[in-house]
């Protein structure tokens, strides 16, 4: 396996596909057997997970870990069975669901004789059964004349910190056996298109699968290309969740200037096992396309000087900061009647922007400070020890015209009293190796 290509794979019951927008697939529709847009709207946030349980022996637990706000849950349920035999109702810690539509996302489709499968989907968002951290879920009551296949739970949150990703969903019912006339022997691939980046970045992708039974090695293969270079992810089904549902999380290097992705579930046997190929029955993908957020870089930042606000307030400066948080990390500011004095520096991240050319150049590896902390601020005779600071300070080389400075710092309450973003009016920044 590509180590570079592949940041991590978690095998558990479930498909997540994030990213810029989709390309030519088409809508899903009952029968087109392709994964297509949802039919209800897509929250944004910076990131998704997902996550399932096998419901063919009975109720299953779905164990989700959401590491940020929550900001959408989905839940996906899949089904085999004879015509007339599927169930659009399940239960998630005992509150009763029903499939929007009430038809099912994709199928029935048939599949093995008289057998079809389906997929069905519901916003349980308001019923914040979700929320940021750990959660267990017991699902339950789904009744499938033939295989009550499993069900999935695909969260999207926003941690607070990260920037927004494109987040895109792709759902449906995609079956897929080698030996079936076509479409039934594969799957439609599924395509993202985006604009070229100049730095690397990081697609979360997640995929639900449901039917891939476990009572015996049964090959198959999750295909992803990024920019024409194909990675084959060979027997990653089998029932991980549980029978007999599958969560697949990978995050994807998308190197800079790459503009497309695509994947694929295919019942193949690339590893030439001579074992008979899986079935398999594709329910979502979804991508979160992310920026990735640069290390931080060594070294501190001094100097000071004034600025102006919008209303030609005069604030003056003074500063010691470092990027890796250890003392003496000073940031002192003052302006009409208050004054700010740093207690804490609580975060820092020390970047170079390619674009910011200091001259003369400057011996440091890094150009922008971005912090926040925690201070004492006083203001008409009080004093407020809960004040907070967050900044982002840029040396753009000497003799400092060019150096800019973004401050926004709030009292103990959370109101802002004080913001202030342009260049420096008098004094200089200066970046320094530690």
């Amino acid at each position: 396996m590509n180590s570079k290509f592949m940041r991590n794979i978690g095998l558990s019951t479930a498909v997540l596909l994030g990213g810029a927008a989709l390309g030519a697939t088409g809508a899903w529709a009952n029968g087109t057997e392709t994964l297509g847009p949802p039919s209800i709207a897509i929250a944004g946030g910076t990131g998704i997970v997902g996550a399932g349980a096998g419901l063919r022996d009975g109720p299953g637990i779905i164990d989700i870990v959401v590491p940020g706000a929550v900001q959408q849950v989905l839940l996906y349920w899949g089904c085999f069975a004879e015509p007339g035999g599927q169930d659009n109702a399940i239960t998630v810690d005992g509150n009763p669901i029903v499939g929007d539509p009430v038809t099912g996302i994709g199928g029935p489709t048939t599949f093995f004789s008289n057998i079809q499968g389906a997929t069905f989907r519901a916003d349980i968002t308001g019923l914040n059964l979700v929320s940021e951290g750990v959660n267990s879920l017991l699902v339950d009551d789904l009744n499938c004349s033939r295989a009550a296949n499993g069900a999935g739970v695909l969260a999207i949150y926003d941690d607070g910190v990260s920037p927004a990703a494109e987040i895109q969903i792709r759902d449906g019912n995609d079956l897929a056996f080698i030996n079936f006339a076509p479409p039934l022997d594969t799957t439609v691939p599924q395509t993202i298109v985006f604009p070229p980046s100049a730095a690397d970045r990081t697609a979360d992708l997640v995929m639900f699968f449901h039917s891939v039974a476990d009572n015996r090695p049964r090959p198959s293969s999750v295909d992803i290309t990024v920019d024409g270079t194909t990675t084959s992810l060979n027997n990653l089904l089998g029932s991980n969740d549980g029978g007999e549902w599958d969560t697949v999380n990978i995050s994807v290097n998308v190197p800079a200037g790459a503009t497309m992705l695509t994947v694929q579930a295919l019942s193949i046997d690339r590893l030439a096992t001579g074992d008979l190929p899986a079935s398999l029955d594709w329910s979502a993908a979804g991508i979160a396309l992310r920026e990735d957020v640069p290390p931080t870089l060594d070294g501190r930042i001094t100097g000071g000087g004034s600025n102006f606000t919008i209303d030609g307030v005069r604030i003056t400066k003074g500063l010691q900061l470092h990027c890796d948080l250890r003392n003496p990390n000073n940031f002192q500011i003052n302006w009409q009647g208050h004054s700010f004095h740093l207690l804490d520096l609580t975060a820092a991240n020390c970047t170079e922007d390619p674009d910011i050319i200091q001259q003369p150049p400057m011996s440091s590896p890094f150009d922008t400070f971005n912090g926040s902390g925690t201070g004492r601020l006083k203001s008409g005779g009080v004093t407020d020890f809960d004040a907070t600071v967050d900044f982002i300070l840029v040396d753009a080389g000497e003799p400092g015209v060019n150096d800019t400075a973004r401050i926004e710092i709030k009292n103990g309450d959370g109101d802002v009293v004080l913001f202030v973003e342009n260049f420096l009016d008098k004094g200089n920044f200066q970046t320094h190796k530690d």
